[in-house]
């Protein structure tokens, strides 16, 4: 996910057609982790109302996860079980503030909790 996510030249599939301008709402963009049916979230921005969401899952079916790249960047995403997911998005579709971007890493695989939203895919790349 941070491969995808994070680095400026990263390849990937994104439901969104184009980058979101930094004006725009907080951006979480939503992958899924097939091996062990997890999804994470990634925020572009702080959202305390947001996290209060992923903090009423119970313990065992959620965890943050940072890395601090130096003392200015950092990558964090909120994973949940897969279980969670439907509900969880219902409630993040409820602040006008919030973006989803689900990602994926080839459109030939589309998870299947992602089928059912009826997204379509774009291709991002970024040339250097």
């Amino acid at each position: 996910m941070m491969s995808m996510c994070f680095w400026s030249n990263s390849h990937y599939w994104s439901s969104c057609p184009s980058p979101r301008k930094k004006s725009s709402p907080v951006v979480i963009r939503v992958a899924y982790f097939k091996k062990v049916n997890w999804v994470g979230f990634n925020f572009c921005k702080y959202h305390a109302e947001a996290v209060k969401i992923f903090r009423t899952l119970p313990a065992n079916d959620r965890f943050f996860y940072e890395i601090k790249l130096n003392c200015y960047a950092a990558f964090n995403v909120w994973c949940i079980d897969g279980k969670h997911f439907e509900k969880l998005i219902s409630e993040l579709n409820n602040y006008v503030d919030i973006g989803l971007e689900f990602i994926i890493s080839t459109p030939d695989q589309v998870p299947e909790l992602f089928q059912a939203l009826n997204l379509t895919f774009y291709e991002r790349s970024v040339q250097c």
